[in-house]
């Protein structure tokens, strides 16, 4: 990958995403102070998630098309957009339209999210997937945490309808960063690697068991996980007696977990495998949501917001690496990460519903260790039937002579010294 699609996926990635600092602190409170009730604050939440699935079937026409580009500039247009006329509306029709396009999970950053990972698989050198999408993925976290402690400083000051001013700005500069990318033509009709008939996967669902079964595991880690960002700060706020500024200290330390974990999480992927970091992430996930259940203290709670940004940062990674080595298809990049997107969004609008059904009579400590369990289940279904794909994707790429390359964030230096490397050890001598 070159400097300008770095500085074009990258910029526009960290921009378009770091709305996310005001959506998931902010975006409530401020709907409220527009006139919606609680109720109809979670009513159209759930249906940003659930429009968020419209990025299936751009996903696919991405990869119809060969092209992804125009739709990340239209996506991050739509968001800055967005980011301009919420602010003063108070019709609830028109909100609700519009934070439909803005929200975390809503169709905007739905479509950034899965095309923005296909961009990197597509662009990344062969054999280096995981290793790419680690390096997309490091600069969410970073982005969200920026845009919510400025957030935390103009509101105290401004109100919480200030922030909307200089996001607008940020994700207009997403929409001017995505028209760097270069995208070869060639990529269109690039060929697949060739798999034997009867192991190459035909289809997603159902005719793969393997892809089956991940997407189930998939759909249950963020039913299980997602409640668990919706209900922590009343749990920490009304069992633990915490301070307000607790809430924003645990999305921080879960924040700050993702970015250190997600850049080694992909050269280890593509050195070790997908299967055991899978493992890891879901373990770790269930572990997080028991540890809530039986926490005492605030600082207990915060400090265990690690464990959740370090599940988090492995699943960015190493689900789409996983699907995308199972799909086998360099054209089909887009439809892997919309099946993981689309996994997230059922997930995201599952659990909270069921679990507001449930809260109340389990208790929030009751309610996090059914999520566990759930968490659990999740583990050992991955365990017991998700299987390796880096050694069949290798062996399949070696066998049409394609050479793995260095990672997309090794410096020109490296690159050199991996490429002479790997011909001396094939006998062959490239300059």
């Amino acid at each position: 990958m070159d400097w300008r699609n770095r500085i074009g996926l990258y910029g526009c990635y960290f921009l378009g995403m770091a709305g996310i600092g005001f959506t998931l602190p902010y975006l409530p409170l401020y709907l409220g102070q527009q006139g919606l009730s609680d109720r109809m604050i979670g009513a159209v939440s759930t249906l940003a998630a659930l429009a968020g699935m419209a990025q299936f079937p751009v996903g696919l026409w991405s990869d119809r098309i060969g092209w992804r580009k125009p739709f990340l500039v239209v996506a991050l247009a739509l968001l800055a957009l967005a980011s301009v006329l919420i602010r003063g509306h108070h019709g609830a029709i028109v909100l609700a339209i519009l934070v439909v396009l803005f929200a975390e999970n809503g169709v905007c950053r739905a479509v950034v999210e899965s095309l923005s990972g296909a961009e990197a698989a597509t662009l990344a050198p062969a054999g280096r997937v995981g290793a790419a999408l680690g390096a997309l993925r490091f600069w969410k976290p970073i982005g969200i945490i920026l845009v919510a402690l400025a957030g935390s400083w103009l509101s105290q000051r401004y109100g919480v309808g200030s922030i909307l001013v200089p996001l607008a700005v940020v994700q207009a500069l997403a929409a001017v960063a995505a028209l760097l990318i270069h995208e070869p033509g060639g990529s269109r009709h690039a060929e697949p690697p060739a798999v034997d008939d009867h192991e190459a996967p035909k289809g997603w669902f159902p005719k793969d068991p393997a892809l089956r079964a991940f997407v189930g595991a998939m759909i249950l880690f963020h039913a299980a996980n997602a409640p668990g960002g919706v209900y922590l700060g009343l749990f920490l706020r009304r069992d633990l007696h915490a301070p307000e500024r607790m809430l924003a200290y645990a999305f921080v330390v879960s924040m700050a977990a993702w970015m250190l974990v997600v850049w080694p999480a992909g050269r280890l992927a593509d050195r070790w495998g997908r299967r055991p970091l899978l493992v890891a992430g879901w373990a770790i996930m269930a572990l997080r949501l028991a540890l809530v259940a039986i926490v005492r203290t605030p600082w207990q709670a915060v400090a265990n917001q690690l464990l959740d940004g370090v599940s988090n940062g492995l699943f960015a990674v190493l689900a789409a690496a996983w699907v995308t080595d199972r799909l086998a298809d360099p054209r089909r990049t887009g439809e892997a990460q919309v099946i993981v997107g689309t996994s997230l969004v059922l997930g995201s609008a599952i659990g909270p519903a069921v679990s507001g059904l449930l809260v109340d009579a389990l208790g929030y400590r009751g309610l996090f260790g059914l999520l566990a369990a759930v968490g659990a289940v999740a583990t050992v279904l991955v365990i017991s039937c998700v299987p390796e794909t880096l050694t069949r994707h290798k062996e399949s790429l070696a066998d049409h002579g394609v050479e793995p390359m260095a990672t997309v964030f090794d410096l020109s230096e490296t690159n050199q010294t991996a490429r002479m490397d790997a011909s001396t050890s094939r006998g062959v001598l490239r300059p």
